[in-house]
């Protein structure tokens, strides 16, 4: 009997070990998995962006590996690999251009996870000012009609105007008129002597260069 029972013992114990060792297998060997990325349609830039990527069983130690358009390979660890979690990190990709990009993560036993294909948008063109008339205006509290030269400019665009004490306003709507792609005048508000800046913001949100407009006291 009593060998009996220490049989039974030993064949429990080996099937307890057996399911121990199934288990640590599985545990080593699960593969992480990207199941997002934040932004999910960033646009090229030959600056790095920060990129959030989403998914499961991201260990300690991993290695984002990035596949460009012209299948170059870029990988990214140590320091690179920002707020790391099981389920998420971040990091600053560089997508110089358009196109497809893929992504893989790579734990540090080896694991690698399926890829995961990005989707870089070109970049939008700025719009740019070249010119503006008058050249110097005079300092009045009367609305006075600007009219500003240069490239890519569009309809519903905004204009930020920053006075010589960093106060800022933004013109738009009404206040623009004669709008072309290279042109349009704008009726602002020019109280103070000195130097105001000038920006032009498409709808799509990109910015044109920062103008300097010299404001002259009245004679």
């Amino acid at each position: 009997m009593l060998k009996r029972n220490l049989v039974l013992v030993a064949a429990l114990l080996s099937v307890a070990a057996a399911s121990l060792t199934a288990q640590g297998r599985q545990e080593r060997f699960v593969n992480p998995v990207i199941s997002s990325v934040a932004p999910v349609a960033p646009t090229g830039s030959p600056t790095g962006q920060l990129l959030t990527i989403t998914g499961s069983n991201f260990a300690p130690g991993l290695t984002l590996i990035v596949t460009t358009p012209n299948a170059k390979k870029v990988t990214y660890s140590g320091d690179a690999i920002l707020r790391q979690k099981e389920t998420s990190f971040d990091v600053r990709v560089v997508l110089a251009s358009e196109g497809a990009y893929t992504m893989t993560v790579s734990n540090a036993n080896g694991d690698t996870s399926e890829p995961f294909t990005l989707k870089v948008r070109a970049a939008m063109a700025k719009p740019r000012i070249d010119s503006v008339i008058p050249e110097q205006p005079t300092k009045s509290r009367e609305p006075q009609v600007l009219k500003v030269s240069g490239e890519r400019f569009e309809p519903g665009l905004s204009i930020t105007l920053t006075d010589p004490t960093g106060e800022v306003v933004v013109v738009k709507g009404a206040a623009v008129g004669a709008l072309t792609a290279t042109s349009f005048e704008v009726s602002v508000v020019i109280e103070l002597a000195g130097e105001y800046g000038l920006l032009v913001t498409n709808p799509n949100g990109e910015a044109s260069n920062n103008f300097a407009l010299a404001v002259m006291k009245k004679f």
